[in-house]
């Protein structure tokens, strides 16, 4: 078993031009690193969506440098195809990453034989460990509780960032673990639940990250209590809820300033929508 773990999916920092602002990437991990294993930079949390190549490529320099030996780094690839996917690993590998978290490909309606061989094709052509994001809102599908143990058993996949449409019983959860994989709890709503996991990647933890430590461990009524307060105070459950993280960083002067992706990016490719924090997570 998997001593508890607490992987932060971080927000993107921008400056008034675009660009990740370096300082504020160290501030956020220094501010969190004390009390977490490590940082996924470039994920939903971060918009990694829609981040351009450069504000990826930097992003994940930033965590890299300022995240040192001490903590883990799993780069976020939010790409539409299998191919593109790819590519980005290759560039993560170079910049220093080991390990990547990926979704399936952007294509609703796709089937679960298609989705098994994006994660094969990404396994078999890159040689860094492999998570896997299942979620719904950005890819247009899911995972099936097969489809999972099926990835899961691939040599070089070590964890499951899980949030499902779904609510997931334990028994599933064990069965995952089962295979060598360390099963992430992805809803703060279930933090220090009835499930019991290896950890937790919510965005909850680029501002409360002493919290999402705590709640790593199940049965806890009144820790999951304070979650659920936060989570409305915060507006997670809201479709832009890395706008409000961003807000509240940038007021506590973590960040320079909240600005997102959305109004940037517009020129540079076609925007998406805004991810539904209902599935995103």
């Amino acid at each position: 078993m998997s001593r508890h773990q607490v992987l932060v999916p971080l927000v993107t920092p921008l400056d008034a031009d675009a660009r990740v602002c370096r300082q504020s990437v160290k501030q956020l991990v220094h501010a969190c690193g004390p009390l977490v294993d490590g940082f996924i930079p470039c994920l939903t949390s971060g918009e990694g969506w829609n981040l351009s190549a450069a504000q990826w490529t930097d992003m994940l320099t930033y965590t890299l440098e300022f995240a040192g030996d001490t903590h883990r780094v799993v780069a976020g690839i939010e790409l539409p195809t299998t191919e593109e996917v790819i590519e980005r690993a290759e560039r993560a590998r170079k910049l220093g990453a080991r390990e990547i978290i990926v979704t399936s490909p952007f294509a609703p309606g796709i089937s679960q034989a298609q989705i098994l061989a994006h994660y094969q094709a990404i396994h078999s052509r890159t040689p860094l460990d492999l998570l896997v994001y299942n979620e719904s809102a950005l890819s247009g599908n899911e995972k099936s509780f097969d489809t999972l143990l099926k990835i899961a058993r691939l040599e070089r996949v070590t964890g499951l960032k899980d949030s499902p449409s779904q609510a997931r019983t334990q028994a599933q959860i064990d069965r995952i673990r089962g295979e060598g994989v360390d099963y992430f709890i992805g809803w703060e709503r279930e933090l220090a639940g009835a499930l019991i996991s290896d950890g937790n990647v919510v965005s909850l933890a680029n501002l409360e990250p002493a919290l999402c430590r705590v709640a790593c461990l199940a049965q806890q009524p009144d820790v999951a209590a304070i979650v659920a307060r936060l989570n409305d105070t915060f507006c997670l459950g809201e479709d832009d809820w890395y706008a409000h993280v961003k807000r509240e960083l940038a007021a506590r002067g973590v960040l320079r300033s909240s600005l997102t992706t959305q109004k940037h990016n517009a020129h540079e490719r076609v925007a998406l929508e805004p991810v539904s924090a209902e599935y995103a997570r």
